[in-house]
């Protein structure tokens, strides 16, 4: 066998046997929550699944995930399973049930994805039968330690974290790109008051006048950086969700593929452009030359930014949802 293969076969091996011996110490679960998807924004979102379980059931939550790291010292699990398909495998087996809570409902044609009818956390809880209020936010529990080392900027300027996607990025969604001269004009428009800090994967397009840190940072140091930022530019996806587990504000580009009040938070400056097509929920077609994009311009960050920054002191809105 290859090194490598062999090598990742000892780390999985690995991770199973610690995933055992975590069950042996909290006990066989009551409930394994598990997503299952592609997408660690996925997985993130399942923090608040978890979270309306804890506050409406007793017994012993379980959640496989494939990014354990984003549940360390979560009070709303008691044990974390690397991706460990058998432990829900035998659950079901003894009759006891798995949770499965999605939000994707199939695609209205080949591309285009059925619109979810409200926010994409509350169809998450409703589709496991959840009743009540529920926030729709998700959680991810920070030490004092992480948060300190959250700070990376040495002046008296405002720590701003960025993000900017482009086709070859790891999980590129064309019709979530924003120019990449763009996000550049927002930082050269700003960077004298503001310091930026650029997180996201090597693959992204590098930026000036910025403390580069693509593809440097975990999961839990790139949430530090957002909670320890005054604000964070990004797109929709993971960093936007991130972003507000740990209760930090964000300007969002929308566009226009999936509106604000499906997967968005009222805490942010989410900017969408209103078009006869949109919103389109396309994966990777585009019937208007992506003109929900093209009409944010940099100016619009700014003037975003400002805002949000005006909002920094104040309480962070939680928006919320009565499932009947």
């Amino acid at each position: 066998m290859p090194f490598g293969l062999l090598k990742a076969a000892y780390r999985r091996l690995s991770w199973l046997r610690r995933d055992r011996i975590a069950l042996r110490r909290a006990g066989s679960p009551d409930w394994v929550v598990y997503f299952g998807g592609q997408g660690f924004g996925d997985d993130l979102l399942l923090s608040s699944v978890l979270h309306e379980l804890r506050l409406r059931r007793s017994g012993r939550l379980a959640v496989i995930t494939r990014l354990t790291p984003i549940f360390d010292h979560s009070p709303d699990v008691d044990v974390v399973l690397d991706n460990d398909w058998p432990v829900l495998d035998a659950q079901l087996r003894r009759g006891r049930p798995g949770v499965h809570p999605l939000y994707y409902r199939g695609l209205a044609e080949p591309d285009i994805d059925l619109a979810p009818p409200g926010h994409i956390i509350a169809e998450m809880c409703r589709q496991i039968g959840l009743t009540g209020e529920v926030s729709l936010r998700p959680h991810l529990f920070l030490q004092p330690d992480e948060l300190a080392a959250g700070l990376r900027v040495t002046t008296d300027r405002p720590q701003i974290a960025i993000l900017c996607m482009s086709a070859s990025s790891v999980n590129a969604a064309p019709n979530k790109v924003w120019p990449g001269e763009r996000y550049q004009a927002v930082v050269d428009q700003n960077h004298h008051r503001f310091d930026f800090v650029q997180l996201g994967s090597l693959q992204d397009t590098p930026l000036r006048h910025v403390i580069d840190l693509r593809g440097q940072t975990t999961v839990r140091e790139s949430a530090a950086i957002l909670a320890r930022s005054a604000a964070t530019v990004c797109y929709v996806g993971f960093l936007m969700h991130l972003a507000r587990a740990v209760d930090a504000r964000a300007v969002v580009i929308f566009g226009g593929r999936e509106h604000p009040t499906n997967s968005g938070y009222p805490c942010n400056e989410n900017l969408f452009t209103s078009l006869p097509c949109s919103p389109c929920w396309r994966r990777q077609t585009c019937v208007a030359d992506h003109a929900c994009m093209t009409a944010i311009r940099a100016d619009h960050v700014t003037v975003a930014l400002d805002r949000l920054l005006a909002r920094r002191d104040t309480p962070m809105e939680v928006a919320r949802e009565a499932l009947a």
